[in-house]
């Protein structure tokens, strides 16, 4: 199901953080990416490593658009955000940018195919702490820039 509205976002992520155990902690993470199968990919191996640890868990939420993308961090503040650079209308250096003005202490991680001089610049001009990987990204680089964003304790095995 495709949700058409931003309200219906919300609540499809706030579906998944049901059934949490009191010393239980949800970290809320909003991919956006054009192409659905590297999110995916990512969703995928996050959501491997967070089950591995009895007292976590991620509600992780991909947007392919970025502007509604943006729409979305308007009214929901998620916990990271993991963004690609190169997207059509609003690249993902605009839109750390822009969501870095609404919380400006919100960890970031950016992936790119594309990791120019000219791209590395843009995304520390919007975001000095975030997090730079290429893609294709190794498993390990992911979840531990993910630990160093959040603090968490997930491991990477095979």
């Amino acid at each position: 199901m495709v949700p058409n509205s931003i309200d219906q976002l919300i609540q499809e992520v706030e579906s998944q953080v049901t059934d949490v155990k009191k010393d239980e902690k949800v970290y809320k993470i909003v991919m956006v990416d054009d192409i659905k199968s590297i999110s995916s990919s990512m969703k995928r191996e996050l959501t491997f490593v967070a089950r591995k640890l009895d007292n976590v868990k991620l509600s992780i939420i991909d947007i392919q658009d970025p502007e509604i993308a943006y729409e979305y961090l308007q009214k929901s503040r998620p916990d990271l955000l993991i963004s690609d650079v190169k997207m059509p209308y609003l690249t993902g250096d605009k839109l750390v940018e822009a969501v870095k003005k609404l919380y400006p202490d919100l960890p970031v991680i950016v992936v790119t195919g594309f990791a120019t001089k000219e791209n590395i610049l843009s995304v520390y001009k919007s975001d000095k702490n975030s997090i730079i990987l290429s893609k294709p990204w190794e498993p390990e680089r992911l979840v531990g820039a993910v630990n160093q964003m959040l603090g968490t304790n997930f491991q990477w095995s095979d």
